[in-house]
């Protein structure tokens, strides 16, 4: 059959169905996968749908083992010559990991030259919750462009978003939000939680500290709310 009247099956990307995914429940011969409509959701991590796995998993087992899920080994087939992957099409991990990276060039690139001036620093931010001299803590930040903060303070210092002024919060936040892109599979710290909170905070907090970034700031940190799937509009 030609293969430019087949579609990619959206688990190992050979084009072998002969509809358009998502939906037509085609089984791929390849990897066996079911194109239901259910597991292309949330990321590719439901697996409600016809398939015993989600989406993702299968094109992990795909790459591991050569089907969709063990119990189709004796199933599916191998490639050939006349099989043809489509061009664009990509795992979920390696797209996301492409969309992470993207993400991180363009958050950077979005704040990069902004200065803290007199705003609020990282220490003493800790020091007005812990009622300590803010002054001699401030003495502590001495880096001069948020780039160069220590991933190990942002970790520690989860909790100081309320204390930053306007000043101080714009020029943390991109270093925040790029260490949860750095680190939310692995970290237990609330760091995480508590950055998409200070940006998403629907009882009005936080939005003069919002209103001093430029547009092309609020879309880096809109699209970092998409990737977390926390989607908001700022």
């Amino acid at each position: 059959m030609d293969t430019e009247e087949l579609y990619p099956c959206p688990c190992c990307g050979y084009k072998t169905l002969n509809a358009k995914p998502p939906g037509t429940y085609l089984i791929c011969p390849i990897c066996f996968w079911s194109d239901d409509s259910e597991t292309i959701d949330s990321y590719g991590f439901s697996w409600v749908g016809s398939n015993q796995v989600s989406l993702r998993q299968a094109q992990r087992n795909y790459i591991a083992f050569g089907a969709c899920e063990q119990e189709w080994l004796d199933i599916v087939r191998s490639t050939t010559v006349l099989d043809v992957r489509d061009s664009n099409w990509q795992t979920l991990d390696t797209l996301e990991e492409n969309t992470r990276l993207a993400l991180i060039e363009q958050i950077t690139a979005a704040f990069d030259g902004v200065k803290r001036s007199d705003g609020i620093t990282l220490h003493e931010a800790r020091a007005l919750d812990d009622y300590a001299d803010a002054q001699k803590a401030r003495k502590l930040d001495s880096e001069s462009q948020w780039q160069d903060i220590p991933d190990e303070w942002i970790e520690y210092f989860s909790d100081v978003f309320p204390f930053f002024d306007v000043k101080g919060f714009r020029y943390y936040i991109p270093a925040y939000i790029i260490w949860c892109l750095k680190h939310y599979k692995t970290s237990n710290s609330d760091t995480l939680d508590n950055t998409i909170y200070a940006i998403k905070n629907r009882g009005g907090y936080y939005h003069p500290h919002l209103k001093l970034l430029n547009t092309t700031q609020l879309q880096a940190i809109k699209a970092f709310l998409q990737f977390m799937n926390n989607g908001s509009s700022l």
